[in-house]
């Protein structure tokens, strides 16, 4: 029997039986189709609404850059997308790992932030609006008393294959724990210390396929997802950013980095752009925060500048504040005034520096 007659069956109200011999029959078709849709999620996605029959019509259609973006992190195991706000990014990777859960039987994924209340709102929200966009996810979640969990600040989503996700605190309380892979939501506000020695640690062990074999080269195992919009440069998240563009360079085949600016949203009309214009209009606009939040520029020292700004910051908290000449210092001490002359109303400013040669 062909996969597409028992498509037939599904859409017909005759009941037949479906033995172990009709199942082994079309086990090569559905290996085929199993492993395009592992590569193209949104075909899946779109399959999962329309079962190949394209009169049906689809509630939930993709646009061209969310496509790229569900098979970027399907195929890659090390991901990490830098988008601004408005631009389905959340929705795109809680997607990721429910398609991930249904084509990889037994997988045990993550969704870790900078909270863990946070982590469990965005993805209990996200996966309300995917089940209600595609129904068919909804039937292939275990909804049993016991299995599906849905609390304040803990939320875990077990598949009927044995797969599941669920989000887990980015605190010590969460070392110990086994995963096969996870998502790193809005990752600028995750302890770096904090995700290398805890969270990542995790997804030490392979999946194991349901015929007992493990497969770690499979792009599920040990795979990570970081969707955040832009911070600041010198922390771990951009650090981070750096390591895996250097690996996408040498290791293309595992690694990819995307971003973007407003500027997609807003062609595709999920973003007014009139929201945009009051932006920049406004009296409190600050240029820096909008390059962070809507261009997915990152804000700090430059790089490869030769003073480190941060490093500065650290310490200019004076321990001992001089208001006047001290006669503390040695004898050859000396003082350097740098005087700033603001025009046009602008502040004037003088920095004061105490040299001990």
């Amino acid at each position: 029997m062909a996969l597409q007659d028992l498509l037939n069956l599904t859409q017909s109200k005759k009941k037949i039986g479906l033995s172990e011999e009709r199942v082994r029959a079309i086990l090569p078709v559905a290996r085929d189709y199993i492993a395009y849709w592992r590569e193209y999620p949104d075909m899946f996605v779109d399959f999962l609404q329309d079962g190949g029959n394209p009169e049906i019509k689809k509630e939930l259609k993709f646009y061209f850059y969310q496509r790229v973006f569900l098979r970027a992190a399907m195929r890659y195991k090390y991901v990490y997308m830098v988008f601004p706000r408005a631009y389905s990014k959340s929705f795109l990777s809680i997607m990721v790992l429910m398609c991930r859960c249904v084509l990889y039987p037994g997988a045990k994924l993550f969704v870790t932030s900078g909270g863990k209340e946070q982590a469990a709102g965005i993805v209990k929200e996200k996966v309300q609006e995917i089940c209600t966009l595609v129904p068919a996810f909804r039937r292939e979640i275990d909804w049993g008393r016991g299995k599906t969990l849905e609390g304040k600040d803990y939320c875990k989503y077990v598949f009927k294959n044995g797969s599941y996700f669920d989000n887990i605190a980015a605190r010590e309380s969460s070392r110990g724990k086994r995963r096969h892979g996870g998502l790193i939501e809005e990752c600028v506000g995750v302890d770096g210390t904090i995700l290398s020695e805890v969270i990542i640690p995790t997804t030490n062990v392979s999946r194991r396929c349901l015929d007992g074999t493990v497969h770690p080269e499979e792009t599920l195992n040990k795979s990570q997802i970081y969707v955040t919009t832009a911070g600041w440069k010198n922390t771990f998240p951009y650090d981070k950013l750096i390591t895996l563009l250097v690996r996408m360079v040498t290791e293309p085949e595992k690694a990819i980095i995307m971003g973007g600016t407003w500027r997609i949203p807003v062609l595709v009309k999920l973003l007014d752009a009139n929201f945009i214009k009051d932006l920049k209009n406004d009296g409190t606009f600050n240029e820096a925060s909008f390059a962070r939040e809507y261009e997915s520029r990152w804000s700090g020292t430059v790089e490869d500048a030769f003073f480190n700004g941060e490093f500065f910051d650290r310490n200019r908290k004076l321990q001992k504040p001089e208001y006047e000449h001290s006669g503390r210092s040695a004898a050859n001490a000396y003082y350097v005034l740098s005087v700033d002359v603001g025009r046009k109303g602008c502040d004037s400013v003088v920095c004061v520096f105490k040299v001990t040669p």
